[in-house]
């Protein structure tokens, strides 16, 4: 298949998956939406810094914006929160457009992800303009999966293909569908290992132009740099893995490229430049203590017994703001799938591989650790699973990407490397997942948080009905499955069997590694 026709399709597949949360979600139906729409009006009305000093009561957030009444429907907390387990009719929009002043937890955030997602905001500031406003957020993030995917299908590789599939978990999706950075900061994350790895590791088939792939990187990074505080740290770590896992040699070839340093320098430098001008600008995020929410009693032991529970479910499912759990077997079949891809790489895949992984996860949960261990005490638990997203990604994908693609070798998984069926086998496994996630979260703001999974009852309706949600993500997952389906191998090299060399600012297989050097072969990827 055509690479335009593939990014098309994921493109669609992403978009729909994530649309089918924009539609099914009350406002404020996931974390801290109410905070992020808040600030995204401002931004769009030119609001960049706030306005003065807010409370609506909740300690969350002490500056805020002055927007239309309307944005926000009264009582928007009523239906989130471990104590507030009714259904979503509780809220009461209002046509309101008188200007009142709101608190916003993000209130000092850099302004780069508000202004698209804004605009339709400023348009029509209600519930209305609040599904279009997640709509654009959905559309970016499936840009850059999109794209992520297209990359794969280049490579010949149809494991990543699939481990693309597998780290846009249900959260993910939730994120990608709400007004929240984070969803767009994780699918940057996801990019920016497809396209670094792809660069530095030498293993592009003849016709991928380097140019376009040193262009996704250098977007993903400035992305990752601009959205969100803790995005330049996540930035680096992922770098560095890729680098790692390249080794020396493929550093210095790419380096040597003149595009690489104007295209990647290029970007870096804008990203370090906006991220530094609005810190100047801004003072930073708000982090002043709270002493009403500080957490008391033995935090190391908490922290070991409920917090790691916690990140380990919220990177597959854990919805709303945290009440709102899927099954834990559900959970655990998500992890089961991607240990298929992460398994048989870390038994054949060498040491350098085993050793980068291995750092990627101590440096999430290391992360997470620390920002609990830090905010406990001052303003209460902070740390989700969801914030190391961006960077624990790249366990799947590098390890998809040690999968072979070139039928060459003797690895013992090669053979079922080649099989389309076992790609589409994780991606149509993993399906269900998300629309039972889809519908309990449904059922929860329909109903509330006890009843019986059934999205088409309860008191509140999402727009459209609750059919439109679950058709929409059908559709959306059905259109993955056949990209997977139709994903060809490319007869090109593995990364762990070749070396690249530059030419023209495109890098070009040489050889195999070991004893002996082998011409690699490559075929068009335009045939695909």
């Amino acid at each position: 298949m055509h690479p335009r026709r593939v990014f098309l399709l994921a493109f669609a597949a992403f978009f729909l998956i994530s649309a089918s949360w924009a539609l099914a979600l009350p406002v404020n139906g996931t974390y801290d939406e109410k905070h992020h729409i808040v600030r995204a009006y401002a931004v769009v009305t030119g609001q960049w810094l706030p306005a003065g000093p807010a409370d609506d009561g909740t300690t969350f957030g002490s500056e805020g914006f002055d927007v239309p009444a309307s944005l926000l429907p009264r009582n928007v907390d009523c239906a989130v929160g471990a104590k507030r387990r009714g259904p979503a009719s509780c809220q009461s929009p209002t046509g309101d457009r008188q200007k009142v002043r709101t608190p916003s937890a993000a209130a000092r955030y850099s302004p780069v992800y508000y202004l698209p997602v804004g605009l339709p905001l400023l348009v029509s500031p209600d519930g209305t303009g609040i599904v279009i406003a997640r709509l654009v957020s959905a559309l970016l993030s499936a840009l850059l999966l999109a794209a992520a995917v297209g990359t794969a299908v280049r490579l010949g590789s149809r494991m990543l293909v699939a481990g693309v599939a597998l780290v846009s978990t249900p959260m993910a999706m939730n994120l990608n569908g709400s007004v929240n950075p984070n969803g767009l900061e994780i699918a940057a994350g996801v990019l920016l290992f497809v396209t670094l790895s792809a660069l530095l590791r030498g293993v592009q088939p003849r016709g991928v132009v380097s140019r376009r792939l040193l262009v996704l990187a250098g977007v993903a990074a400035a992305i990752m740099l601009t959205v969100r505080q803790l995005g330049p740290v996540l930035l680096a770590v992922d770098v560095a893995a890729c680098i790692l896992l390249a080794g020396r040699a493929r550093v210095v070839a790419l380096w040597r490229s003149r595009d690489a340093r104007r295209i990647l320098g290029g970007f870096t430098l804008v990203g370090v430049a906006l991220v530094t001008a609005w810190l100047a600008v801004s003072g930073g995020a708000d982090t002043a203590a709270v002493p009403e929410r500080g957490v008391g009693g033995d935090i190391a032991r908490q922290i070991v017994t409920d917090r790691m529970p916690f990140y380990v479910r919220q990177i597959v499912g854990q919805f709303g703001y945290g009440e709102t759990t899927i099954s834990p077997y559900a959970i655990c079949f998500w992890y089961l799938l991607c240990l298929a891809v992460v398994i048989p790489a870390l038994v054949w895949g060498g040491w350098r591989l085993r050793l980068v992984l291995a750092g990627l996860v101590g440096f999430c949960l290391a992360l997470l650790v620390a920002l609990d261990w830090h905010f406990a005490p001052l303003n209460g638990w902070f740390a989700h699973g969801r914030y190391a997203l961006p960077t624990g990604v790249g366990v799947v994908l590098l390890a998809a990407l040690a999968w072979p693609s070139d039928g060459l070798g003797t690895r013992p998984w090669n053979g079922v490397a080649h099989s389309r069926w076992l790609a589409l086998a994780l991606v149509v496994a993993a399906a269900p997942v998300h629309l039972y996630a889809l519908a309990r979260v449904m059922t929860r703001f329909s109903s509330g948080i006890d009843a019986s999974l059934n999205p088409f009852a309860g008191q509140w309706r999402p727009v459209g009905g609750p059919v439109v949600p679950l058709l929409v993500s059908v559709v959306g997952l059905a259109v993955l499955a056949i990209l997977s389906l139709v994903t060809q191998g490319s007869g090109f090299p593995s990364p762990g069997t070749v070396s690249g060399e530059l030419d023209n600012g495109c890098v070009k297989p040489i050889g195999q590694s070991g004893s002996g050097v082998t011409k690699a072969s490559t075929t068009d990827a335009t045939s695909h």
